[in-house]
């Protein structure tokens, strides 16, 4: 009776230990939720990105140019954001956002100020 009892048990502790792992792998499945952000770039990321060449492609061109073109009136910030918004870096209700683009401008003038 020992030996079979002997035989038995592991079996049977075997046994009990796998069902609640399996019954668990079901419990633990969580529901998916799909969470979808809106980052925008700040005006000193812009005009930063403009600084560094980001939006050549369309038009705005980098560092000295950049800084040359904003000081003689030939760039304006309504420009950088608009190539943001073409580059689809910016939606494209910030191209009618007024204190947005003043703060573009803003950001562009202490460029210029910091590389003189």
């Amino acid at each position: 009776m020992k030996k079979v009892l002997l035989t038995f048990l592991p079996a049977l502790l075997l046994a009990t230990a796998i069902a609640p792992a399996a019954k668990a792998q079901d419990a633990m499945q969580m529901p998916s939720v799909e969470v979808r952000m809106k980052v925008t770039l700040t005006p000193f990321n812009l005009a930063y990105l403009a600084h560094q060449g980001y939006f050549e492609d369309q038009g705005i061109p980098d560092s000295d140019g950049l800084m040359r073109g904003f000081n003689e009136g030939r760039i304006t910030a309504a420009q950088v954001v608009k190539a943001a918004v073409d580059s689809k870096r910016l939606p494209s209700a910030f191209l009618t956002n007024d204190s947005y683009t003043a703060a573009v401008k803003q950001q562009l003038y202490t460029l210029t100020l910091s590389a003189r």
